[in-house]
């Protein structure tokens, strides 16, 4: 009987994990922190996110979504660029493992630096 119970647990086991990776991939993403900076011509806008997912992501898809989410959120403004610092879960944000930093313009589109 013990036997049983002992060749049980690891299912059991196997099934939470399966629930909680599943539960957590069906959040979208969340906005941790942000700031704005702006100037007359620039604005510069550090989004923190966690995008809730142990997949591998498409960079210019989520970004692309992000940006216009966000513009639709906030407005317009002048010349804006985003630096997106990604966590793949708020656990990974509290532990401070960066999954990835995307840069891109006011089109949602990935650059490499500011273009003033």
């Amino acid at each position: 009987m013990k036997k049983k119970k002992l060749l049980m647990l690891p299912a059991i086991l196997g099934l939470l994990l399966l629930a909680v990776f599943i539960l957590e991939e069906r959040k979208p993403y969340e906005v941790l922190h942000s700031t704005v900076m702006s100037a007359p011509n620039l604005t510069e806008n550090k989004l923190t996110i966690a995008i809730h997912t142990l997949l591998p992501v498409d960079r210019e898809k989520l970004a692309k979504e992000i940006v216009t989410n966000h513009q639709i959120l906030n407005g317009g403004r002048p010349n804006p660029y985003y630096e997106l610092e990604l966590y793949r879960t708020r656990l990974h944000y509290q532990f401070e493992i960066v999954y990835d930093t995307i840069l891109c313009n006011g089109d949602g589109e990935i650059v490499s630096e500011i273009e003033l």
